[in-house]
């Protein structure tokens, strides 16, 4: 839900409370300034009365008259203390057949001696009509409130989030390839300003982090090669001179841990740029294509491991994807299948459209299958296998928004990709 929306929402919902907190109170002041004013009416009536009688004029029973409607006098036999009764009576109404509530006012006044009853009556506006009247204005009121609302939200949302959506945006385009930080942006308003200059300073940070990450990792990886370079000629011409058994298998034991040593170096290497994407290119990648290649290169391999290879590959299956990555990815999965097969196992490979799925036969893991997409995290702890060929693949999956599973069912290992 977008801000502006919620803003209105929110100003309606505290419109409607305060309505009818205010609805409830106008019925009560309505009713209330009704019922004093129809009072102030029947006491200037029976004040009226009163001064017409001290004049010498004589009433009696009930007065009918444009001025004195629903009047009764009564001279009382017995002398009584002025007072003013007011109270609510039920009146006969002949045009509509019924009783309606009426209010009515008893006086008593004293003329010449003489003690008067002085009664009136009227209609009183009823609940139920100061409730629809009520009711009817609060409609109209909230209306008028929506209406207004939801055009203040419009060019709210039009002019003064403007540089908000700007910022957004450029936010959502900002990437690291591009090596250049977000410049802050001049606005009207305070916050916007704060929050560019905010965003300013992080990009700034994160591109020179990223420069500086880069840098490292790239020199680290070259600077790493030619030592062990170095050290893979004088182990290579050790193996020439006259060595016992026992210093041969240390040599022999030191090539492969600086073999191991530099395919770690270039497997971080790879997996910084996958997680920096600087592989951001794509075009469409023959993957039918690639793996028969791949598995045709790989034959003296299989053949050497007394392996069985069963494919299942539909023509022409293509995915966006790097070619680079592509073709990394394809042969991690299969030197992983490869690597941890059984002696005359099994691997099965199938290709459509929707999926690749990969299978070969293995012994059960030691692990949970969650840690095998991790760093550094192998079932075999054998000493070739360097724990990041998972990973990678993780990471190119990922990269793709493809999704990666595996599964350990009779005896075979299964890795399914659904692109």
């Amino acid at each position: 839900m977008k801000l502006i929306t919620k803003f209105v929402l929110i100003y309606i919902i505290v419109t409607v409370f305060v309505l009818g907190i205010g609805g409830v109170v106008s019925y009560h002041v309505i009713k209330g300034e009704l019922d004093k004013e129809l009072k102030w009416r029947f006491l200037d009536r029976v004040n009226r009365v009163t001064h017409l009688l001290e004049k010498g004029k004589r009433f009696e029973g009930k007065v009918r008259g444009s001025n004195h409607t629903n009047l009764e006098i009564t001279a009382l036999p017995n002398r009584v203390e002025p007072s003013v009764e007011v109270r609510d009576t039920l009146v006969w109404h002949h045009r509509l057949q019924q009783r309606e509530t009426n209010l009515k006012m008893v006086a008593h006044r004293n003329v010449d001696g003489t003690s008067y009853r002085i009664a009136t009556h009227g209609a009183l506006v009823e609940s139920d009509d100061i409730t629809e009247a009520v009711i009817q204005i609060l409609l109209w009121i909230l209306g008028l409130q929506v209406v207004g609302a939801v055009g203040v939200g419009f060019i709210v949302s039009n002019r003064l989030f403007k540089p908000f959506r700007k910022t957004l945006k450029r936010i959502k385009d900002f990437t690291l390839q591009d090596k250049e930080p977000i410049t802050a942006e001049e606005t009207s308003v305070a916050e916007f300003d704060d929050l560019n200059k905010f965003v300013e300073e992080m990009t700034s940070k994160a591109v020179s982090d990223y420069k500086n990450l880069k840098e490292f990792a790239e020199n680290a990886s070259h600077e790493l090669q030619t030592p062990l370079s170095i050290i893979k000629g004088k182990l290579e011409l050790l193996t020439e001179t006259d060595l016992s058994p026992e210093q041969y298998q240390f040599v022999e034991d030191s090539q492969r841990s600086v073999k191991k040593l530099s395919r770690l170096s270039e497997s971080l290497a790879l997996l910084t740029k996958i997680e920096n994407h600087e592989f951001t290119e794509t075009e469409e990648v023959n993957l039918s294509a690639l793996i028969n290649e791949s598995t045709q290169a790989f034959d003296e391999f299989i053949t050497l491991n007394g392996l069985t290879v069963k494919t299942d590959i539909k023509d022409d299956v293509s995915v966006q994807m790097h070619p680079v990555l592509a073709d990394i990815l394809w042969t991690n999965l299969f030197q992983n299948a490869i690597k941890h097969n059984v002696e005359e196992g099994n691997i099965n490979i199938s290709l459509n459209h929707q999926r690749l799925l990969i299978s070969n036969t293995g012994d059960p893991l030691s692990s949970t299958p969650e840690e095998l997409f991790r760093r550094f995290k192998k079932d075999n702890v054998e000493a070739t296998s360097i724990g990041l060929g998972l990973a990678i693949i993780k990471r190119i999956v990922d990269q793709y928004d493809y999704t990666i599973s595996y599964t350990y069912e009779e005896g075979w290992h299964t890795i399914q990709i659904d692109f």
